[in-house]
């Protein structure tokens, strides 16, 4: 059974899903969580010489402008 087999409203849907993650792939897309975990604050703390406070704060504000 190949990707659109099954004919139905489930199956376009997950044809433009896995259209968009091949399209990903070829761009400079990611998919990230929208709070950063707690090593990702101290990566990002360690990189900036930042509190951890502040590298999460960044985080959101990236995350956040990163949709203008």
């Amino acid at each position: 059974m190949g990707r659109g087999d099954c004919g139905g409203v489930g199956s376009r849907h997950l044809e433009r899903a896995l259209a968009a993650v091949e399209a990903m792939a070829t761009s400079d897309t990611v998919v990230i969580p929208a709070s950063p975990s707690p090593c990702m604050i101290a990566a990002g703390a360690r990189a900036g010489g930042v509190p951890a406070e502040t590298a999460a704060r960044i985080y959101r504000a990236m995350v956040l402008a990163s949709d203008h």
